[in-house]
Order: structure tokens, then sequence, then C-alpha cells
């Protein structure tokens, strides 16, 4: 949910119609987007996959957890709904969709979040779902055109607001394969690394490094790695337990990862002799950004541990901001600015292209859990279809990719992580955006 800072009055169908794809990003196909409502407010948008014209499928299960989503916002008192097919609606007595739209009419007045007005969309008309009466509304509908030459698309464009292609073809983009040259220079540096870093990685010298290594490069960006350290950061993510330290890095601080895995043993004493990303001329480019254990207090670090999993899995963790707030060592820093225990986002924004740069610098199967960490950014931000686009690019490269098949499961089951349906942890966009405020 975005603070609205300047109103747009919303009075047609259309112009609802038109705030949903500005919303969302896209123009959404075979999807259900579901809007809250506060008074005349409008609240958050939920976008879900039409479910499949199985009789197998249970549609009341389906509805009943769209509804209790939605209702996680305690200020929302009704709701909207939009339904994007495939088809136009031709006939009044074959209404598209007909059951799934039954089935989320009632499940959203069980959860005290009555319908207000509902429409289907086809590939060329739109009309209301409420109203089959011909006169009022001439079959088969509007052409969909007026919704694009609605007052609200217009104020979104002069507001700078773009309606881009499906979140699968802009990760494509996204993730491309940028430089060949560089890439070649990534495989090459990181010959001697993989096979240590996916052997040993999780040691507690060599978690060290890893982690000094990632918080270097995230604060000198928009400065990209050069081959040596993009290929370091890289094989890095190969072992699963650096790569979950690597998460709860990005979201809290190293320290806070780095205590966390320690107090669930998932650090194990190691040599001194550890894989560093070494600069052209020499030595160790991340040096000075290492944490180490023996600076964390046992408190802090069994309040981390506790954290650890929470993180990952989406959850508000309280101990992430008191360790945060102590910000003793290197590369410690204040995690969520609200002190409420959701994932520090300005540290998520910087991460997110870093990432993307990093998996735009490899075809390998190296590429795979880089994707797996965007898709995991995205199920935070409450963003399912990016993630789960992210999820499937992530198991092209690497087919089963453990944590990947397991997050795109709790997707499928309907699961939004727990710091996107809070407001005072959600992610609140790249800057201040604009909404439509009021339905009239």
């Amino acid at each position: 949910m975005r603070k609205q800072i300047d109103k747009i009055k919303v009075s047609a169908g259309e112009d609802l119609l038109a705030f949903i794809p500005h919303m969302v990003g896209y123009w959404p196909e075979r999807s259900i987007v579901c809007i809250g409502m506060s008074g005349k407010r409008l609240r958050a948008t939920m976008r879900l996959d039409l479910p499949p014209d199985d009789p197998a499928v249970d549609l009341a299960r389906f509805a009943a957890i769209a509804a209790s989503q939605l209702a996680s916002d305690v200020e929302a008192d009704g709701c909207l709904i939009a339904i994007f097919g495939d088809e136009d609606w031709l006939s009044p007595e074959t209404p598209p969709h007909a059951q799934v739209h039954k089935a989320l009419c009632m499940a959203f007045e069980e959860f005290e979040l009555p319908v207000r007005d509902s429409w289907f969309v086809g590939v060329n008309h739109w009309r209301s779902l409420e109203c089959d009466d011909a006169q009022c509304c001439p079959w088969p509908g509007k052409d969909n055109a007026s919704i694009k030459e609605s007052f609200v698309n217009a104020e979104f464009i002069f507001r700078g607001s773009m309606v881009r292609n499906s979140p699968r073809e802009q990760i494509k983009d996204l993730v491309a394969l940028r430089d060949p040259k560089f890439a070649e220079a990534v495989t090459a540096a990181g010959t001697d690394l993989k096979g240590p870093l996916a052997l040993a990685g999780s040691g507690a010298h060599q978690l060290a490094v890893t982690l000094g290594a990632w918080e270097y490069s995230l604060s000198r960006w928009p400065v990209t790695p050069d081959p040596a350290m993009a290929a370091y950061l890289l094989a890095s993510l190969a072992e699963g337990t650096v790569r979950d330290a690597v998460i709860v890095a990005l979201a809290a601080t190293p320290r806070h990862a780095m205590a966390g895995a320690a107090a669930l043993g998932l650090v194990p004493l190691d040599s001194d002799n550890v894989k560093v990303p070494r600069n052209w001329h020499g030595g160790n480019q991340a040096s000075g950004s290492e944490i180490h254990l023996d600076n964390i207090p046992d408190e802090e670090i069994l309040l981390a541990g506790e954290d650890f999993a929470r993180i990952l899995v989406g959850e508000v963790a309280p101990g992430a901001n008191a360790a945060g707030r102590r910000g003793a060592g290197a590369g410690s820093a204040a995690v969520s600015s609200a002190g409420t225990g959701g994932p520090d986002w300005a540290r998520l924004d910087v991460a997110e292209p870093l990432l993307q740069f990093l998996a735009g610098s490899t075809q390998s199967a190296d590429k795979a859990p880089v994707l797996c960490l965007l898709g995991w950014i995205q199920w935070c931000k409450g963003h399912g279809t990016w993630a789960g686009s992210y999820f499937q690019a992530c198991q092209d490269h690497q087919p089963g990719y453990r944590l990947a098949s397991m997050l795109e499961q709790l997707l499928a089951a309907g699961h939004i992580a727990e710091c996107a349906k809070n407001p005072r942890t959600a992610w609140r966009g790249y800057g201040e955006k604009e909404a439509p405020d009021e339905a009239a």
C-alpha cells in the first residue's frame, strides 16, 4: 500500500480499470484484480491468476485465500473486482468465469468486504458484471480503447507512469547477458573459486570474507563490480547456507546474518586459508568489510538466530532492528527506518540492481541463485507475479532449484510474505507513487 500524495478523482468504470495496469505495472492477462476500499478511498491492489477451467479446482478455497489476503488491511471495508479474460462476453446468458465471480463475492462477503462493483475485461470490450441490461449496458460492452482514453490513464501518463510488458518479458530484458566479453572474463575469474566456495563457503572465516564482499559491493553501487568481484559474488551463492546468509545480510545487516547463521549452528570452524575477491593488482577487494563473530555479544547472536528463519520466509523479525540500532561492527546498518522489524528496503532497493547486474554477467548455472534472490525480493514486496516469473527463470537455469521451488509452492498456495501485508513494513516503492484516491 502506497502513500497517496495527490488525489485523483475516479468516477467511471473506465477510470477504475485504467488505474489497474498502472498499479500492477502491466496490462493483466487471464487475471483477477481485487482492490480494497475504505469508504470511497482505494486501498491495496491484489492480482491473481485466473484459476484453470477445471472442475477439480476448489473455487471456494481459492476465493477464501484471496479474501483473507485483502482482509489483512484492517482499514478496508469493501472491494472492487476486475476479471481479465482472453475472450469477450458476447452472450448475456453465459457470463465468463461466472462461478469464479460468484465464489469471490461470497468469500469477500464472509470477510466483511462486500463487493461494491465488478467488471469483466475481454480482448476487445469490457462491461460491468453487475448489469446485464442491454439498454443500460449495450452488448458486447464498451471498447477497451475507452480505458486508454480515460482521464485517469491520461493523468498517470502525465505524471510519468508507464504500462509495460508482462513481468516475464521484462525480466528477460533485465537479466539478459549484457557484455559477452565481460561474461567471459567473469567465467575465467571464477574458475578457481567455484569449487572451494561451493564446498566450504560457510566456514567462519570464509563466510566473514564473503559477507564483507557483498557489503563492499553494495556500498559502492552504482559502481559495478569488476569481473573478479562479480565472479566471486556469483560463486559464493553456490552454497545454500551462504545464499541464505546473503539474503539476511541484504535485508538486515551482514552482522545480523553472520550472528544468525552461527546461532543456528550453520557456521563451522575453518582455516584461515580462505578465498578472497582479488584486486587486479593483488590483495583482497573487500578487506576491512569482514564480519567477525568474536565481536558479537552472545545475546545478539541468540536474537539473530531467532530472526534468521523469519527473515527468509518474509516474516516481521523484531530482533533485526534491535541489532541494527546497536550497530556495532563493520558493515552494520540500521535496518527498518521505522523500527518495525521489516526488511531494510533502502538496502534491498540497492541490492536489486546489483543482483540484476550479476544475473546479466553470466549464462551459466550460477545465474540461478541470483534469479532466486531477485524473486525473493519481489515476494517480500508482495509482487507475486514478478516473484513467480523470477522463480521460473531460476529453474530454467537450474531445474528443481530447491529454494525457488519451495517459494513457488508458497505462492501457489496463496501465501503472501507477512512483511508485505503489514503497512508498517511493506515496500512503499522506489519513490512516492501517486495513486487514485477516491471512487465516486
